[in-house]
């Protein structure tokens, strides 16, 4: 991708809006020694596994037995592979695993943080890290400048400061990117996903989802709606917003647009005045809240 943040804005957009009761039991540096690390150790269904780093790629996947496993790949183009590490923190509630690019990165359960400015040496230090994880093992991974993609079988937090998400997960996923893409397919649960500059498309087989993009497309198809009392609001800056839902679907439709149009198959009950910018109805016996919002595309409500 072309686009590059501010090195202070990369920095608090590694999951930092994730946060962690859980208390560190130990920390220590590891693999400072050539370009690659590997860890492994048995994690429990519940428990979780953190990974996060400055800059690089992360690729989650399904393990076949009960052990986790992390490898990360150094990728210099600055410095020397003793400066860059992995700390390894075990809590309460799992593990967490972060890259380490110089002494003023710090490793929390939220991600990687950067104390002060980027410089030339950090920006040239990468770490690719590929990681397998037990079935029922909940994944946190983050990146400030690099793609994430997890398939995994329970909870997941995915995000990166500046590139593509792609999530497929059993439970309920958060995901998010600064500037890239983001894909969330098959989840099994509710859904939390936006990204600042990209488009955002979902797929799960049970709700409720919320989706926003600043500057584009928003996509979202439900197989189905758990029976919760939960709103749902799906926006976009200056994309189209389409969003798909089970044909026996009922709630109330709060939908606006600032130039496009409105479209949907579903009888609706009018509220209000009308409004050729906005369309306030009721679906069915009513219920919960969906909202629907685009600044400058087309808005559409359909029927699975």
């Amino acid at each position: 991708m072309s686009s590059r943040f501010a090195p202070a804005f990369v920095a608090a957009c590694v999951l930092g809006s994730i946060t962690s009761l859980a208390s560190p039991l130990s920390a220590q540096i590891q693999g400072r020694e050539g370009t690659r690390f590997t860890w492994s150790e048995r994690i429990a269904a519940g428990q979780w596994l953190r990974v996060y780093g400055n800059n690089g790629r992360i690729q989650v996947t399904e393990a076949t037995g009960d052990v986790a496993e992390v490898v990360g790949e150094k990728d210099l183009r600055r410095g020397r592979p003793e400066d860059v590490g992995y700390e390894v923190r075990r809590t309460n509630d799992g593990v967490t695993i972060c890259a380490i690019i110089d002494d003023d990165t710090r490793c929390d359960d939220d991600g990687v943080h950067h104390r002060g400015r980027w410089n030339d040496d950090s920006n040239g230090r990468r770490v690719h890290f590929t990681v397998r994880v037990p079935k029922g093992v909940h994944v946190a991974a983050g990146s400030g400048n690099g793609d994430v993609s997890v398939v995994g079988s329970a909870e997941v937090n995915a995000s990166s400061g500046n590139g593509d998400v792609r999530v497929s997960a059993g439970g309920p996923v958060h995901a998010s990117s600064g500037n890239g893409e983001v894909r969330v397919d098959r989840a099994g649960g509710p859904v939390r996903a936006s990204s600042g500059n990209g488009r955002v498309f979902v797929v799960t087989t049970r709700g409720p989802v919320n989706a926003s993009s600043g500057n584009g497309d928003v996509e979202v198809a439900m197989d189905a709606i758990a029976d919760v009392a939960d709103d749902m609001e799906l926006s976009s800056g200056n994309g189209d917003v389409r969003v798909t839902v089970p044909a026996d679907f009922v709630g109330e439709l709060d939908a606006s647009t600032g130039s496009g149009k409105f479209y949907t198959d579903f009888p609706l009950t009018l509220r209000g005045r009308i409004d050729p910018h906005r369309v306030r109805a009721t679906i069915g016996r009513g219920g919960r809240r969906l909202s629907m919002h685009s600044g400058n595309g087309d808005v559409e409500l359909k029927k699975k």
